[in-house]
């Protein structure tokens, strides 16, 4: 079973970032965080929101679908039409 909070080593590692880039951006509450005594925790799962909306991908998402709701009915959007338009908003060309 995986932890339910990450040390700043941890959040360092699953970043790609140094240990000191992290603590800075916890400082200035950059990163979602929290203070244990003396030591940042970060939540696994906010840190999981928190990369899904700076990535930018969740917006992308709800355009897409709130799209597809208004059009894809009127214009019979195929299952193969929206996952070709997923995997375009992922690349980043939507």
């Amino acid at each position: 079973m995986e932890p339910m909070t990450l040390t700043v080593e941890e959040v360092a590692a699953l970043l790609r970032l140094s240990v000191i880039t992290v603590y800075r951006e916890l400082v200035k509450r950059r990163l979602p965080g929290f203070k244990v005594g003396n030591q940042w925790r970060v939540r696994r799962d906010i840190l999981q929101e928190w990369m899904e909306e700076k990535s930018g991908w969740t917006r992308r998402f709800d355009r897409l679908w709130s799209s597809f709701q208004r059009q894809g009915r009127r214009r019979r959007v195929t299952e193969r039409a929206v996952a070709a338009e997923v995997r375009a908003a992922r690349r980043g060309e939507r």
